[in-house]
């Protein structure tokens, strides 16, 4: 077996010369090894970022309470009963809501191109509602 000697800084133009003195059989169980080396690398990081996006799906939410005012708000504002307070109240919530939207949007499409699936499709897998997330 054919050894080289590496430094702890690679020059990856010095790395190329010395692995261009291996034997062909080595230089393929090397090539295999460090394939198989960056699969690991991106699954882990993949895996990594793909439960990050979904933790961050979960909390662009509105908060039950906040939730549940907003609602009751928009209820009043339906039967022209808010008071010029609850108006300012509601559209601070509704200001609230449409960022959480927002972001909530941006962490859906980069999940689902990580998964290299359409959002549409990922939304059907995670079970959302379109017309309720945009």
């Amino acid at each position: 077996m054919t050894k080289i000697q590496i430094q702890s800084e690679i020059d990856p133009q010095v790395l190329l010369a010395s692995v261009s003195q291996i034997p062909v059989k080595e230089l393929e169980y090397f090539v295999r090894e460090l394939n198989a080396l960056i699969t690991r690398r991106k699954t882990n990081n993949m895996e990594h970022r793909d439960r990050v996006l979904l933790r961050k799906i979960n909390e662009t939410v509105l908060p039950q309470k906040k939730s549940e005012r907003y609602i009751q708000l928009h209820h009043q504002l339906e039967a022209s009963k808010l008071s010029e307070t609850e108006h300012k109240e509601f559209m601070t919530l509704v200001e609230e809501e449409e960022n959480l939207r927002n972001k909530r949007v941006k962490y859906l499409i980069e999940l689902a191109q990580l998964r290299s699936v359409s959002l549409p499709q990922l939304m059907e897998t995670l079970g959302l509602n379109r017309t309720q997330y945009g």
